[in-house]
């Protein structure tokens, strides 16, 4: 074969692996990409794929692509590396280098480099956030023990809140099936000592010794101290060998907060529905080193069943391997001050959302005969934003009561859209009658609206929250339950985690990472650790290869046409993401003058300048913002920064709509 021959057959091949790559990253198997890749070839779109590219060979080079990408080399070595921890069957645990990828990444893209640059400031750290939660390949409700996944993310708590809020934008850092993490000799506090060893080590490569970002303005180093864990409630159980909420004390922070399923209060202590803050014992971290260091010491003089009870007395297990042991780690690490409570965990997955829900639902049956069968049918009048779809009706089907938990069961996400058209429910047919039940229920509306704002537009609410959320516990203990679950107790500290950190962070995003890995565990049964860490990283390299707007805080997504209006050409499209999130036309939102409208299109004259969204303005009726009229609207432009939140409504009477205001605006 001629070399000009052999360059075309090079390039045909090249092009199909370029295709397979931008493919890969949006499907959810190399067996799809294959199916793709054959459909296009048949109908004559792509060339070659007989002579280079049969399935064996087209499987076999994106393998090799994906350990290629794993092996490229930065000043920290290549981005794959090797830990070891030891464990029974996995001596060597595999991992993206934190300090690898950061370089590499600032070198593939430079709104990276200088999204760093803008959110460093020199001589102050930065702040590492480690994130922890299992998760279960295939389907959830039917596990398989065998395959279940600790997946181990992280952050820079400085990146803007459009950032935090992007799956993308939370690195991997391991993925290790649980079965393998129990065997480690001390378990999951053990692996967390490896990591924040590698983490902050002082010596070699390291976030405190620095790590090199290669910027186009000039390349810089940055620095980083630990900002904490977050994760729900097990997940901090498991880190430090703390008893957990089913242990006699069931906050790692108070030491007077006692689980009301094992004993009476003494004096000085409280339960969970406890609502005055001034009432807890607050322990430090030093408290916290202080029980380990006598639990070391009783060890080897008491016998099992005393100290056994020391243990409950305290709170906390004993690990000689455990995190918590580590003395080195003690002027990194503060249990108290590092324990991010998870605001999703807490409120919405199986949390005070669910079982508010539930409690309401129980009182309209029970004091007005309003079945839930009629909120179910109230949720299927509503209109909701493209991004979170319609409500399934089966959301509110009455075998979702759990009557013995006093709880309604539902994924987080659904439990938000849920708590919206409950309030527009009840603030539109039976709030006047409700009385205190419709405050208490309003009280939870406006944590979780305040709560929804963001990691950065949350914190200005932080004492706002903690009003909120004490006069809430008071209501719902004195119109429901005297005794609450745990979680209740454990929302006082979510707002203490933000205080902390100066950001609200949330498992909502990260969440929503599980379910790329999901993606890629899937159909893998062999080596599932490597296999999901390549192919995630290979997904992840080509996304932000890909993704020129990923570090944009507002952008037009898939915008179809250029249109010239007054001399300018403005890019046209019918969504775009702002930094309240997504929003499409169709979409009823308001801004901060309180303005209600519907989305026509979106518009951006380039990509430094805002962006303006092209609505129908609805006149309000009366002067009641949540009444708005169909008939009477006139076209307007609204700035993309003016934009308070997308909203859930339903068509009162003809041409007459009601929503209800957000606590955003409330609030502001």
């Amino acid at each position: 074969m001629s070399s000009s021959g052999k360059s075309s057959s090079s390039s045909g091949s090249d092009a199909i692996q370029g295709v397979a790559q931008r493919l890969i990253a949006h499907t959810k198997t190399k067996a799809d990409v294959i199916s793709t890749l054959n459909v296009l070839a048949d109908a004559g779109l792509i060339k070659d794929i007989g002579a280079e590219g049969t399935t064996s060979t087209l499987k076999r080079s994106l393998r090799q692509s994906s350990v290629d990408q794993a092996k490229i080399k930065t000043p920290y070595g290549p981005l794959i590396q090797s830990l070891e921890i030891n464990a029974a069957e996995l001596k060597h645990g595999e991992y993206i280098n934190p300090f690898a990828w950061l370089y590499y990444l600032s070198t593939i893209s430079p709104a990276f480099a200088d999204m760093m640059r803008d959110h460093t400031v020199d001589g102050n750290r930065l702040r590492i956030v480690i994130y922890s939660d299992g998760l279960v390949p295939g389907n959830p409700f039917r596990p398989e023990p065998s395959r279940k996944l600790n997946c181990i993310h992280w952050c820079i708590a400085e990146w803007p809140q459009y950032v935090l809020s992007r799956s993308f934008a939370w690195p991997v850092f391991s993925i290790i099936r649980e079965e393998v993490i129990h065997s480690i000799p001390g378990g999951l506090p053990r692996l967390m000592r490896l990591i924040l060893h590698l983490f902050f080590g002082n010596s070699g490569s390291s976030f405190t010794t620095g790590v090199h970002i290669a910027c186009r303005s000039g390349d810089f180093v940055i620095k980083a101290e630990f900002g904490g864990f977050l994760a729900d409630l097990l997940g901090h159980k498991e880190i430090t060998d703390w008893k957990g909420t089913g242990g006699t004390l069931l906050c790692l922070e108070c030491s007077n907060v006692i689980n009301h399923n094992h004993r009476r209060c003494k004096a000085g202590e409280v339960f969970a529905a406890e609502w005055n803050r001034n009432k807890f014992n607050r322990r430090s971290s030093s408290d916290v080193f202080a029980i380990i260091d006598e639990l070391n010491t009783k060890k080897a003089t008491l016998g099992n069943v005393a100290f056994d009870k020391l243990e409950t007395a305290e709170g906390f297990n004993h690990n000689v391997y455990g995190l918590l042991q580590d003395h080195t780690l003690r002027a990194i690490y503060k249990p108290i001050e590092h324990c991010i409570r998870d605001w999703q965990h807490t409120v919405c997955q199986d949390g005070v959302a669910n079982t508010h829900i539930f409690y309401m639902i129980r009182h309209l049956q029970q004091k007005f005969s309003i079945r839930i069968e009629d909120i179910q049918e109230f949720s299927q009048l509503c209109k909701y934003p493209a991004s979170i779809g319609k409500l399934e009706k089966s959301a509110f089907a009455r075998s979702r009561l759990r009557p013995k938990s006093k709880t309604i069961a539902s994924f987080s996400s659904i439990i938000l859209t849920m708590m919206q058209v409950m309030y527009l429910f009840l603030e539109g047919f039976v709030g006047d009658i409700l009385g205190e039940h419709f405050e208490a229920f309003q009280k939870l509306w406006h944590i979780v609206g305040l709560l929804r704002m963001g990691a950065e537009d949350s914190v200005q609410h932080a004492e706002t929250l903690l009003v909120l959320i004490a006069e809430h516990l008071r209501l719902v203990t004195k119109l429901y339950e005297k005794e609450v679950k745990p979680k209740a107790h454990h929302l006082f500290h979510v707002v203490d985690g933000m205080l902390q950190l100066h950001r609200l962070l949330s498992c909502f995003v990260t969440e929503r990472k599980h379910k790329a890995i999901k993606a890629s565990a899937l159909h893998v049964f062999r080596h599932i650790e490597h296999t999901v860490l390549y192919d995630i990283l290979n997904k992840s390299i080509v996304q932000i290869k890909e993704g020129h707007d990923l570090f944009t805080e507002t952008f037009l997504v898939a915008p179809v046409q250029s249109i010239e209006l007054a001399s300018v050409v403005f890019r046209r499209s019918r969504k775009c993401v702002l930094r309240i999130g997504e929003v499409s036309a169709g979409d009823l939102i308001i801004n901060d003058s309180g303005d209600v409208a519907k989305v026509l299109s979106v518009f951006q004259q380039s990509i430094d300048v805002e962006l303006l969204l092209e609505v129908d303005v609805y006149s309000s009726i009366n002067g009641d913002t949540r009444c708005r009229a169909t008939d009477r609207s006139h076209r307007h432009l609204f700035k993309a920064s003016s934009i308070i939140d997308v909203l859930i409504w339903y068509e009162d009477k003809p041409n007459i709509i009601r929503c209800a205001i957000p606590p955003a605006l409330l609030y502001k």
